[in-house]
């Protein structure tokens, strides 16, 4: 497999493939500590809310081995970032268009080959999401939970973190330590606070928080917002549908369009060298080439 993949790559080079993307462009990545907190279901209606604001928006599903982002939209993809590896195809061949015009890079599911991928096919994918990310304005990256090397090269790669919690204290607890280890890779972290039965719930749960990383981190995290527990979810994951589409003046929908106008009207500036994506991708390249080794 390593071999085929510097071969793709080279195929790839010689057919101006590969391009050097000079847009601005914004990129988060989409985490949690661990599973079950509904952090895909919201990367989802996060990008369509995002979308909605007249931004083009990709997303791409980097639960490398378990990814289901296609599920929750009821997409039934023909190709997944796998067979960039396997049998040679393209972005372009992968790429889907999704509702609302959203682009999703659709992951693989059940692929134990994909979950461990080596430093040579790692690259070969960041090439591939390097040939089509100039024709984007925000890319999220929705991770599998947990701590891997994957997971951390995805949030070094990152302009911003967004960790995704609950209430349940053991989700508040996982979420603190991927806030702790997200520290040494990414500059800003963001928590959202998801399916919480009320406002003071979330504000409790940030509160937590907020105070454990800034007294053992000494570091402060931003509260982008909170997503209400919401029936219209349940409903809309049943029928395989975002919720922002089929329910779009429910709770939940109300929330995250909150939560989109503020990462994209109410951030910080921030210098070309950082929106770049010449610098997103140099970061991750040299973060690979520095923890994980050529194997």
């Amino acid at each position: 497999m390593y071999e085929q993949a510097f071969k793709l790559k080279k195929i790839m080079a010689e057919k101006n493939l590969i391009s050097n993307p000079s847009k601005n462009v914004k990129v988060y990545c989409v985490t949690s500590g661990k599973g079950g907190v509904g952090k895909t279901n919201l990367s989802v209606n996060l990008g369509l809310a995002i979308q909605s604001l007249g931004k083009k928006v990709l997303l791409i599903d980097a639960d490398l081995g378990l990814a289901n982002i296609d599920v929750v939209l009821g997409l039934y993809p023909k190709y997944n970032l796998s067979h960039i590896l396997s049998i040679g195809k393209t972005i372009q061949d992968i790429i889907l268009e999704g509702p609302m015009g959203i682009s999703i890079l659709p992951g693989a599911s059940g692929i134990y080959n994909l979950a461990n991928v080596s430093y040579a096919e790692l690259e070969l994918l960041i090439d591939s999401f390097k040939s089509i990310a100039d024709n984007f304005d925000i890319i999220i990256i929705d991770t599998g939970a947990g701590i891997s090397k994957n997971i951390i090269s995805f949030i070094q790669s990152s302009d911003e973190t967004i960790v995704v919690t609950t209430p349940e204290p053991s989700a508040v607890t996982d979420a603190y330590a991927m806030i702790k280890i997200s520290r040494n890779y990414c500059d800003k972290i963001h928590v959202i606070v998801n399916k919480a039965d009320n406002y003071k719930e979330a504000e409790y749960t940030m509160d937590k928080l907020s105070k454990s990383t800034k007294k053992f981190l000494n570091m402060q995290i931003n509260y982008l917002g909170l997503v209400l527990e919401d029936k219209v979810v349940y409903k809309a994951n049943m029928k395989q549908t975002p919720f922002f589409i089929n329910y779009p003046d429910s709770l939940a929908s109300k929330c995250l369009m909150n939560i989109s106008r503020r990462l994209i009207y109410g951030e910080q500036s921030l210098s070309k060298s950082d929106l770049t994506l010449d610098g997103w991708f140099s970061k991750l390249v040299s973060f690979i080439k520095t923890n994980v080794g050529v194997m």
